[in-house]
């Protein structure tokens, strides 16, 4: 017996439809195996979300306004945090606002104007070993005062001095040491030859005429226009300075022009001196001017007189500050001399050595200090010191390269003449303009012969030199730091 499903005729004629639904069935069911397969492949997305592991795709960010058609002017910082995907973040940019009222720009290396070659040529003296008349016109010097040599000056101090200076001191507030007195001992005849010494402090109006008429041929000259070392201190330098640098000028307020110049550098009190024709004064020179032959303890005599000087502790109470060069006439020297007790204190020719006036070289005729050191002597106390600082004797240092707001300076020369016959303005060029730093102001270090022993005063004092770098390690030198409210 046979089963008969009909003929094929048949089927085709009568159920095609039947087979229409299998092939959508079966193409459905391709179509889903496929795409589960593609899931897992991780080619295909579902509701746009990439699957983990798979490229991210490239994000569209919809802002509400189109972004400027320039640039900003302002500084563009933007701060993004990494991500564990690994975020690249490009660094801000450099440019620099140009709004005036958001900026302060550091000035440029060189001025923005510049003298033309006859300008440079007419800052130089006629004839060489001439102070340029324009400088001296720009500066207008002190009055020079002669002092008289003398022999056997007791300069120093002793024992029984320094405690005395210490007991005052503790009398009024102070906190002063015996310590702090020592090496202004011990005393010790010293024989000078005569000198002259400015009668007033250098003011800033002084020295910064000398500063601009240096500027002209030394751009920048205040960072090393002084034998290849700083000059001074600006605005742009130190908070406390009053000086005010441009990239051109040198300035300050009006109100001040006749105070005594601070923030001044060792190196720019000697340029400045020799550049109209003098020289900053020895150690022993200083004193002498300061005391008299009576060997005074301060310039007025041996008792201490608030009225007579600028210190912390003023005659009326008043808040210590600089005043002008010209301040305290009765407070002057036997000699005429304003100022050598406090106002500010003053650079003098010397290295420091705290031993010196124990030593051979100390008793020798017109001692000019040790041959070497790491720093300069400063003499006279300041509007910031008690008067223990202000004696006569005092002596304290400080790095020939820094300036400070309680050191500036005074000049001096050799008697009846205001151009040394020797020195640097001799070769016709600014201290600045020397093309090497002369190697005496760089450290000295150098023979003790006969050259180092002459008995009277050279022309300009420039002793033998070797730079600092060369010299071999030395014992550190004792300094004094005075404690707050001394």
């Amino acid at each position: 017996m046979s089963r008969n499903y009909g003929s094929l005729g048949r089927r085709s004629s009568g159920a095609g439809w039947q087979w229409l639904i299998i092939g959508a069935v079966l193409g459905f069911a391709c179509a889903a195996i496929l795409g589960i397969l593609g899931v897992i492949a991780g080619v295909v997305e579902i509701s746009g979300m990439s699957v983990a592991g798979a490229s991210s795709p490239t994000p569209f960010v919809i802002t509400a306004t189109a972004p400027p058609a320039t640039n900003t002017s302002l500084p563009t910082e933007v701060l993004v945090t990494p991500t564990s995907a690994g975020v690249q973040v490009e660094a801000p940019t450099a440019t620099p606002t140009t709004d005036p009222t958001l900026q302060t720009l550091a000035p440029t290396d060189t001025p923005t104007t510049f003298p033309t070659a006859v300008s440079q040529v007419a800052l130089q003296p006629e004839n060489p070993g001439e102070v340029n008349a324009a400088l001296i016109d720009a500066v207008i010097p002190s009055e020079l005062i002669d002092v008289p040599g003398i022999q056997d000056f007791q300069m120093g101090t002793t024992p029984a001095e320094v405690n005395a200076a210490v007991d005052e001191c503790l009398t009024q507030g102070g906190t002063c040491t015996v310590a702090m007195g020592e090496d202004s001992a011990p005393q010790h005849a010293v024989t000078l030859s005569p000198f002259r010494i400015e009668q007033t402090e250098v003011s800033y109006a002084q020295y910064l005429g000398f500063m601009n008429y240096l500027e002209q041929t030394n751009p920048r000259a205040y960072t090393n226009g002084c034998y290849g070392q700083p000059c001074l201190e600006t605005n742009l330098d130190s908070e406390t300075s009053a000086v005010t640098y441009d990239s051109v000028n040198y300035t300050v307020v009006p109100v001040i022009s006749q105070l005594p110049v601070t923030e001044v550098t060792w190196y720019g009190a000697r340029a400045y001196c020799e550049a109209i024709g003098r020289r900053l004064p020895t150690e022993a020179e200083w004193e002498f001017a300061a005391r008299g032959s009576s060997g005074f303890i301060y310039p007025w005599g041996n008792d201490w007189n608030a009225a007579l000087a600028m210190t912390r502790y003023t005659a009326d109470g008043s808040t210590a500050q600089k005043v002008d060069v010209n301040s305290f006439p009765l407070g002057a020297s036997t000699f005429g001399v304003l100022n050598m007790a406090g106002n500010v204190s003053e650079w003098v020719f010397d290295w420091y050595d705290a031993r010196f006036y124990g030593r051979p070289e100390a008793i020798q005729p017109d001692p000019e200090g040790p041959a070497s050191g790491t720093t300069k002597v400063h003499r006279g106390g300041s509007w910031d010191t008690v008067p223990f600082f202000a004696r006569t004797v005092h002596r304290q240092d400080f790095a020939p390269n820094d300036g400070t707001p309680y050191i500036g300076f005074r000049c001096a020369a050799d008697p009846d003449t205001s151009t040394p016959a020797t020195g640097a303005q001799n070769s016709g060029l600014l201290p600045g303009a020397i093309p090497s730093p002369d190697p005496a102001l760089l450290g000295v270090q150098g023979d003790t012969g006969a050259e180092n022993a002459a008995p009277t005063l050279p022309a300009v004092r420039v002793p033998t030199a070797t730079p600092l770098a060369n010299l071999p390690a030395q014992e550190p030198t004792p300094t004094v730091t005075l404690a707050a409210g001394s």
